[in-house]
């Protein structure tokens, strides 16, 4: 029998794994080494428990599974998803690392198509790279206060996990 913290390295172990990027939901994941856990809730409080912004994990033998990854802060779903938080994160240390090697440079009139060129060459991995599925709008202008400021601006779409499947069947006697 072993403590939560346990569960959760195991978990952060499978999310930071080279094997598996930022995007990669934490719905579905299993987690390797337990055999069960100590107390299981039905479906009715693992929903209560979830709402309250808890990952919820759920036994599957010989695995324990993640039942929904969640963050505390359920206050829409760009917040209370851990790989969109993940991507936005992703997104912000690439474009620091991408945009970084401009900073002391002369701040001549082309430098604002260059830096709006290296962004847009990122955004483009990015997407290829399933972490993101569309950009648009990158734009870079001299800040109106400051002269030795560059602002720019960039919108991206994260991937969404698919977390759930609306069936519905109709039944007919006949076709």
């Amino acid at each position: 029998l072993v403590d939560g913290p346990y569960l959760a390295a195991a978990l952060m172990g499978s999310i930071v794994s080279p094997n598996v990027d930022v995007a990669t939901p934490w719905t579905g994941r299993r987690l390797v080494g337990f055999t069960q856990l100590a107390r299981q809730l039905d479906a009715v409080q693992a929903n209560q428990v979830a709402t309250k912004g808890v990952t919820i994990l759920q036994d599957q033998p010989p695995f324990i599974k993640v039942r929904h990854g969640l963050t505390t802060d359920m206050t829409n779903i760009l917040t209370k998803l851990p790989t969109i938080v993940m991507i936005a994160d992703e997104v912000q240390r690439q474009a620091r690392s991408v945009l970084e090697v401009f900073i002391g440079l002369k701040f001549l009139p082309g430098i604002l198509s260059q830096i709006e060129g290296r962004l847009s060459m990122m955004m483009k991995a990015l997407v290829s790279a399933q972490i993101s599925t569309a950009y648009t709008g990158i734009k870079a202008n001299v800040s109106a206060d400051d002269p030795t400021v560059a602002e720019v601006e960039a919108f991206y779409s994260p991937v969404f996990p698919l977390l759930y499947i609306v069936l519905t069947f109709h039944l007919r006697s006949s076709l």
